[in-house]
């Protein structure tokens, strides 16, 4: 049975780098900021149909916000294909100018899961308008392609951080880490959900939970 957000849904495509890019439009109509979230890893499975990203787009949708879940490059019906990390920063600038198109709204959220946490922070480094930053599952331990978040010299945007508490590639002490590095730049807040694995595996209530708490929704 479909829930009462994904009635409002409808499948798009715009203009990426390099080529046309799927996506899944959202939008309430409550003139809040829209938020573009962005999958896990491409090669390995990642998508716009991650259990965590529709969890996100859930709260988001029913906080008010407009949203656009989308596949990176050569994920899906997107065309190209897998860059290695820094092509598809720009495949989020082609999200972010969808989503200020349909909505005619500047300030805009950045929400990224694993490898979209990275790619969707490095993007926003470079926009003057992001008016919050929600990443999850922050790969600081052990990053596929050894990636690191040492190009977070500033925050464009305050930053929750969602993390479970056995993530296999952000342990609690590692996020720990980097928000401490982190808040002498801005608002930064974390919270791990327990038990959980890197996929928040059978914890995604948990997951909802720790969102709404994060961005000071009540829960419902």
């Amino acid at each position: 049975m479909r829930s009462a957000a994904s009635r409002f849904v409808k499948p798009v495509h715009f203009d990426g780098p390099e080529g046309r890019l799927e996506g899944l439009w959202d939008d309430p109509g409550r003139g809040l900021a829209p938020a573009v979230i962005c999958h896990p890893h491409p090669a390995h499975g990642g998508s716009m149909h991650s259990k965590v990203v529709h969890t996100v787009f859930r709260v988001l949708h029913e906080a008010g916000h407009a949203t656009l879940r989308f596949n990176f490059r050569g994920v899906g019906a997107s065309e190209g294909s897998y860059s290695g990390w820094d092509g598809e920063v720009g495949d989020v600038a082609a999200a972010a100018a969808y989503a200020r198109r349909e909505t005619g709204i500047t300030p805009l959220w950045m929400v990224g899961f694993s490898f979209g946490s990275w790619v969707g922070s490095k993007w926003a480094l470079g926009d003057p308008n992001i008016e919050r930053m929600i990443l999850l599952g922050v790969p600081v331990d052990r990053n596929v392609d050894d990636r690191s978040f040492d190009h977070l010299t500033r925050l464009p945007a305050p930053i929750l951080i969602i993390q479970g508490e056995r993530d296999q590639y952000g342990s609690p002490a590692g996020v720990q880490r980097l928000v401490e590095r982190l808040q002498p730049l801005g608002p930064v807040e974390s919270r791990i959900v327990p038990g959980a694995d890197h996929f928040f595996t059978g914890h995604l209530g948990p997951l909802e939970a720790a969102l709404r708490q994060g961005l000071g929704l009540e829960a419902t």
